[in-house]
């Protein structure tokens, strides 16, 4: 189950900068894509979902920050508690 989990965060992020690559540009849009892949690669290695946790948080600060202008605290605190959970549940289960 959690790896389904982890898929479908992945993919979910993945589609989502293919949609806003015009807005967020090469740079972002490369790091949205490898922190997915990254994810969908944890089944390989558990080093995989920390290092894809880790660049999607940072590129969700850089595509607040391109997006609305600002980073936005309940986006980042949202994100966080979503990869956390999901580290969590992949450790333990």
């Amino acid at each position: 189950m959690i790896y389904f989990l982890i898929v479908l965060y992945a993919l979910i992020m993945g589609a989502a900068a293919i949609v806003n690559r015009r807005n967020l540009g090469l740079t972002l849009t490369a790091a949205n894509l490898l922190g997915s892949f990254s994810l969908l690669c944890t089944p390989f290695h558990p080093l995989f979902l920390l290092l894809g946790l880790i660049g999607l948080l940072g590129s969700a600060l850089g595509n607040g920050y391109v997006l609305q202008g600002r980073i936005r605290p309940l986006h980042v605190a949202v994100r966080c508690g979503i990869s956390i959970a999901l580290f969590i549940c992949y450790i333990f289960l």
